[in-house]
């Protein structure tokens, strides 16, 4: 990205809402009172967490989420497998 400036979606605008499975690495976006937000810490999103999607994130593959008021970009990937452990768990169960 050419800028570490983002603009921050209003939180009523989510299209899709995940409750992690496992911790995912996240990297913070530190929100200023015009709106804007910059680059934060890197911190790991605990398994539980629900975030809520709001499209693609900084960069190709990734995505802008928000977790208890707080916005972050994720790998879609890490998101992904994070979802995939819930099917693998509930697929396992049920031949058991």
């Amino acid at each position: 990205m050419a800028s570490d400036v983002l603009q921050l979606p209003k939180e009523s605008s989510s299209s899709h809402s995940h409750v992690l499975k496992q911790e995912i690495p996240a990297l913070q976006l530190v929100a200023s009172e015009n709106g804007q937000a910059r680059w934060g810490p890197l911190i790991r999103l605990p398994r539980g967490a629900e975030l809520h999607e709001f499209g693609e994130g900084s960069r190709q593959g990734t995505l802008l989420v928000c977790s208890n008021r707080c916005f972050y970009i994720i790998f879609e990937q890490d998101l992904a497998e994070s979802q995939s452990l819930k099917t693998d768990k509930r697929a396992a169960a049920q031949t058991a």
